[in-house]
């Protein structure tokens, strides 16, 4: 079929989190690209996007945050670091920013602290520019953090990211997995629903490819959405001033820092610090 104009939709379903007693081998997320044709009722959809093959499944997804974009600026500025300093960047990211803590207050403190250790990271072991994406790409996970919701029906737990375009492609790519989310999101239920326990999603996707790829009220705010940032970080971040010369220095600020928090219980703050020093010790 010949087609005048197309505007390629990627669908990237993310299952943000599993029950406990979800199996460890069920799918996390399903990639598959749809061309979108704006002058024909027919969507096809390629045989390998259609299958949840091995290939598919995503082991690994708690090293995946946020957009491919972010996650691929991550990679980068960790290319050339040791496994140390690797663990710990995503040591900082699974147990200071994308946690599973309730308190709102602790939550707070982690993401500050997190900061902080990111900070020191930058300061040790980059130069330059690449110290500098470095942190630009922390601060956006941080702040994607700060959007965490929990499906009162599902009970998972959630983060809002801008939409995502991957390098490459086209100008007038659009994020559908995005747009099923905000728009749509029981629709984005249904969809996971059919991935994850191995029921046929394509005709959940076409149908709603062809609904956002007509529907101009979506796609303005799509395109205005594109350019704003998700969540936000604290204006004030209690351990910016932590001395980062040396990791015992770091470790002496905070601990002090830490020890003058209005709070009776911050253990879990020195267990984080630790971990975090743990880490690093033999750099």
């Amino acid at each position: 079929m010949k087609v005048q104009h197309t505007t390629l939709f990627d669908l990237k379903a993310y299952i943000q989190s599993r029950p406990p007693t979800e199996r460890a081998d069920q799918p996390t997320m399903v990639s598959g690209k749809l061309d979108l044709s704006h002058n024909t009722d027919t969507v096809e959809i390629s045989t390998a996007s259609r299958q949840l093959a091995s290939s598919d499944v995503v082991n690994h997804a708690a090293r995946y945050f946020g957009t491919v974009q972010i996650n691929e600026s991550l990679e980068r500025s960790l290319q050339d670091q040791s496994p140390e300093v690797r663990e710990a960047v995503y040591g900082i990211i699974q147990s200071n920013f994308i946690t599973d803590v309730t308190e709102e207050d602790q939550r707070s403190a982690l993401l500050e602290l997190g900061l902080a250790q990111a900070k020191y990271i930058a300061d040790n072991y980059m130069k330059g520019d690449q110290a500098a994406a470095f942190m630009d790409t922390i601060r956006q996970i941080g702040a994607i953090s700060t959007t965490r919701t929990i499906n009162p029906e599902t009970k998972q737990i959630q983060y809002a990211t801008p939409p995502q375009k991957p390098v490459g492609a086209p100008e007038d790519y659009v994020d559908l997995n995005y747009m099923m989310r905000k728009f749509q999101p029981d629709t984005f239920n249904k969809l996971q629903d059919a991935i994850v326990n191995g029921k046929d999603w394509s005709r959940i996707l076409t149908d709603f490819a062809k609904k956002a790829s007509t529907n101009q009220e979506w796609l303005k705010e799509y395109r205005e959405a594109a350019t704003q940032p998700s969540g936000s970080l604290p204006a004030r971040n209690r351990f910016e001033h932590a001395d980062t010369t040396r990791l015992s220095s770091f470790a002496s600020t905070v601990q002090d820092i830490i020890a003058q928090l209005n709070s009776t219980n911050n253990t879990f703050l020195t267990d984080n610090l630790q971990a975090f020093i743990r880490k690093l010790g033999s750099q």
